[in-house]
Parts: C-alpha cells; sequence; structure tokens
C-alpha cells in the first residue's frame, strides 16, 4: 500500500471520527452551531477511507497475485482523487454546484484511469477477485453519475425515477459489494490458509451479486419496480449469504474465528442483508419506508463498511507496507462491542420515534469509540514503516 494513500486513509479515518462525534453530539442537542451533515459522513468513509485502501491497493494485489511486477505509484489517480473528494464535500457543505459538478468530474476520472489499469491485467495468471473488482468499479462510475446528477438535474434527463435510492445502490450494493466479495476471496486464503471456495462457487456468487446488483439499480431507476426489485433482492442477498458462510466455514477450520477481527468480518454483514431483509415488509407497507431510507444508510456504511475496514485495513497495511506476511486482522473486542452496539442503536432510532434523537446519538458516539483503536492501529503502522523507509 503506497505511502500517499497510507497516510491520507489514515487523515480519512481521524476526521469520520470527529464526523461520527458531532453527529451524536448534534442529535443530542448538545452542539448546534455546526449541524452534521449526514452525506458528508458517508462519503468521508465511502470516498475517503475506503477509496484510499481500494485505490492504492488493488493494482499491488492483482499484480502480486497475477506474478507481474510492481506498478509505479499513479501520481495522476491519486491526486484527481483526492482533489475530487475535497471539491465534493467542500461542494456538499455549502451546496455550491459547480464544486460538486468538479469535484464529481475528478473522481470519475481516477476511477475510469483505475479501471482501465485494472482492465489491462486480464487473462494469463490474473486471479479470480479481478472480475469482482472491475465490476465493482464500472458500478461505481454509475453511482458517480447518478449522485453528481443529484444537484444538477440529471435524473430528468436520464429518465432516473428515483435517484437518490438508485445511487445508494450502485454504490453499496454494486460497487463496495463485489469489491468486498474480491477482497474477501483474495485475503481469506492468506489469513488461513485455506481457499474461500471452487472456482465454481466463487463465479456464481460472482454472477449473482452482478445481476443482483443490476436489478437493485433497475429498480429505483424505473421508479420502484416490483419485479427487478424482488429478482435483485433474491439473487444478491442469496450470494452474499453464500459468500458469508464460506467465509465462516474457512474461519474455524483454520481456528480464527476466536479472533476480534474475524468477527468484525463477519459481523459486518449482518448491517447489509438486514436493510435488504427490510425491503419486503416496506413493500407491503408494514412499515414506511421514509425513516428507513433517510437512517438505514447511516447504519449502512459505519456497520457494514467500517467493521469490514476495521478488520482489514489494518492487516492490509501491515502485509503491504510493513511487508509482514504473518499480519493479524484489526480490530479488538472494545472495537466489535462498540460498533455493533453502535449500529443496534442507530436501527433503534428508526422504530422508537420519541427517543430518537437521544438514541441516535448514543449510537453514533459509540461508532467514535469504535475507530479509536484502528485509528492507533494504523497510526502505529504508519510510524513503523516510516521508520524504516528512513533508517
Amino acid at each position: 500500500m503506497p505511502i500517499p494513500y497510507l497516510l491520507t486513509t489514515l487523515i480519512f479515518t481521524f476526521v469520520a471520527i470527529l464526523a461520527a462525534a458531532d453527529a451524536s453530539l448534534v442529535s443530542i442537542n448538545l452542539v448546534s452551531a455546526f449541524p452534521a451533515l449526514r452525506w458528508v459522513r458517508v462519503h468521508f468513509v465511502t470516498l475517503g477511507i475506503l477509496s484510499q485502501v481500494i485505490f492504492g491497493l488493488l493494482p499491488l494485489l492483482v499484480a502480486s497475485l497475477s506474478k507481474k511486477p510492481r506498478p509505479a505509484m499513479r501520481w495522476d489517480i491519486w491526486l484527481t482523487l483526492n482533489v475530487g473528494l475535497v471539491a465534493l464535500v467542500a461542494g456538499f457543505g455549502g451546496m455550491n454546484h459547480p464544486m460538486i459538478f468538479a469535484g464529481g468530474t475528478l473522481i470519475f476520472i481516477s476511477a475510469t484511469m483505475l479501471l482501465i489499469q485494472l482492465w489491462n491485467v486480464r487473462g494469463g495468471d490474473a486471479p479470480e477477485s479481478l472480475k469482482f473488482y472491475i465490476t465493482g468499479m464500472f458500478y461505481l462510475l454509475v453511482g458517480i453519475i447518478i449522485g453528481t446528477g443529484l444537484y444538477l438535474n440529471w435524473s430528468e434527463t436520464l429518465f432516473i425515477k428515483s435517484p437518490l435510492e438508485a445511487h445508494i445502490h450502485a454504490n453499496s450494493w454494486g460497487f463496495m459489494s463485489l469489491v468486498f466479495a474480491g477482497l474477501l476471496v483474495d485475503f481469506v486464503p492468506m489469513i488461513t490458509g485455506r481457499p474461500l471456495g471452487t472456482t465454481k462457487n466463487i463465479s456464481l456468487i460472482y454472477w449473482g451479486m452482478t445481476l443482483g446488483a443490476f436489478s437493485l439499480v433497475l429498480a429505483p431507476w424505473l421508479g420502484g419496480s416490483k419485479p427487478p426489485t424482488i429478482l435483485g433482492l433474491l439473487m444478491h442477498v442469496s450470494s452474499t449469504l453464500w459468500l458469508v458462510v464460506l467465509m465462516i466455514k474457512a474461519f474455524k477450520e483454520s481456528g480464527r474465528l476466536n479472533s476480534a477481527g474475524a468477527w468484525h468480518l463477519v459481523s459486518s454483514y449482518i448491517w447489509i442483508i438486514l436493510p435488504i431483509m427490510m425491503a419486503p415488509f416496506i413493500m407491503m407497507g408494514i412499515f414506511k419506508s421514509g425513516p428507513i431510507e433517510t437512517t438505514a444508510p447511516q447504519a449502512l456504511i459505519y456497520g457494514w463498511v467500517l467493521q469490514y475496514g476495521i478488520a482489514l485495513i489494518p492487516y492490509i497495511a501491515r502485509r503491504f507496507f510493513l511487508k509482514d506476511e504473518t499480519s493479524q486482522l484489526g480490530g479488538n473486542w472494545a472495537s466489535l462491542s462498540a460498533a455493533t452496539a453502535g449500529s443496534l442503536f442507530v436501527w433503534a432510532s428508526i422504530f422508537i420515534v420519541p427517543a430518537r434523537g437521544v438514541l441516535y446519538g448514543i449510537g453514533f458516539a459509540l461508532y467514535a469509540l469504535a475507530l479509536i483503536h484502528p485509528l492507533m492501529e494504523i497510526l502505529e503502522i504508519a510510524r513503523a514503516g516510516l521508520q524504516k523507509i528512513e533508517a
């Protein structure tokens, strides 16, 4: 993992802690001068922490698994990604449309360059995970187009009936789900010494998640059409559950299931499956969609993406930055407990309306606490690595 990406990951992790703390204080009315911007928080975790790891790691990982030379640091990709991210977040803060357009365009360019870089590694000894990464990046491009268009009135031109939902689905069920699955395909064997599954199983999971994501993006694009929604849910949930079962089996057989890091990975998937499982209840009118659609993305990002990152980012940094092939998954039992409890409180805030602000505030306070340990881990990794370079 190149140094620039590691350092920006560290910066965005620190900002994510501050954003979670800000959300907590605003929700319980202790702070009102700087109201929490939920989409800024979400994008600091996804486009901030997540993108730094993925953009910095994937070229090195795929080249290593393909037995090809280590690629040179692509400063053009790093620069356009981070300048675009700063511009995008600044645009959100002031609802500045030109700034949002500039930020979205720069991130789109960066993602396109990374996609081309990965595409050129196809064939030969390319790993099974490569198709997950390439398809995931394609969904990211779709998500960027829809998300940028939310603020620039592109939705009517593109005939998107529910653009916000389509944007979330492209990024969550498409980009993040597929890239995360690819990382499990690559890293579970490194951690456990056992393959995640047979080539046939991995291929079926890939197609189930890919086609399921397509249906889940198509459904809101068409205004909530039920056939693609139901088909997408069935395909995506079944493939994701299959992936999780294979992961649990590999951890159990290798004796790694007793670690907090393994449980961070396993429990993280509760928070992506839960919102999907709520969809039938919304469709049948049992629960109102508004509160769930407003709050669930926060629990999704801080429950699923955050816990996944707490386990895997320190492992990746140790293995690729410190060259430690015996590195362990990140996190501890305290971070696992805080992140899990935080998601429970945020979900409870959806249904317990009188105490919504307090429950939401407690949830984000717990998320901030959960981030402290991984922040210290990344700080120590960066310190140790930079000392080795100086020596």
